[in-house]
């Protein structure tokens, strides 16, 4: 989120909670509507295993949130918007560019297709620490490499060309900053 912000040219420093899954996320929105009559808030969940984000929209009851709230899905799952960076991505793994998909948001799984790409880099040391062992649903130091990835190789506008969610996202982003910079808030 702090790359998107910095991307539609928010300078301000955001608090960023990460909430490591959209269930948490669902059930903590009532108090995140409600903070963000006082001060702006963003929350950014995956669309997992809904059909579309108007499913997951429904489902979750958002119903008309206050103008000083965002809400944004991403297409499929984050994972997606990072090998939407194709060369980025392709370079940071040390894989052809030809094993990223073209369009990562139509992947079922975009996690297990990421971790399919990191098993034919030709960096091992990557693969030991980003690929989940038995038992494990990702790798010791899967955040480290792709906070790494996102903060200093992803380039925003390339991966926006192929994640239509993405985006979206940053257009309605530099909307919103625009909009509570104009209302001083």
């Amino acid at each position: 989120m702090q790359r998107l912000l910095s991307h539609v040219g928010y300078t301000g420093k955001p608090t960023c909670r990460v909430m490591r899954g959209n269930t948490k996320i669902k059930k903590g929105l009532p108090k995140y509507v409600g903070a963000s009559r006082f001060y702006p808030h963003i929350v950014l969940t995956d669309l997992d295993q809904y059909p579309c984000p108007p499913a997951l929209i429904e489902n979750w009851n958002i119903g008309t949130l206050p103008e000083t709230m965002l809400f944004r899905v991403v297409v499929r799952e984050v994972e997606a918007w990072l090998m939407a960076d194709r060369e980025g991505f392709s370079t940071f793994l040390n894989v052809a560019k030809e094993k990223v998909p073209f369009d990562p948001e139509e992947e079922v799984d975009p996690k297990q297709c990421l971790f399919s790409i990191v098993r034919k880099s030709r960096r091992r040391r990557l693969i030991e620490e980003i690929v989940p062992t038995a038992g494990a649903h990702i790798g010791p130091l899967y955040n480290m490499h792709f906070c790494s990835f996102v903060r200093e190789n992803w380039q925003v506008a390339m991966a926006a060309e192929n994640a239509p969610s993405l985006a979206k996202c940053i257009e309605r982003l530099g909307f919103f900053i625009r909009k509570i910079d104009e209302g001083g808030n």
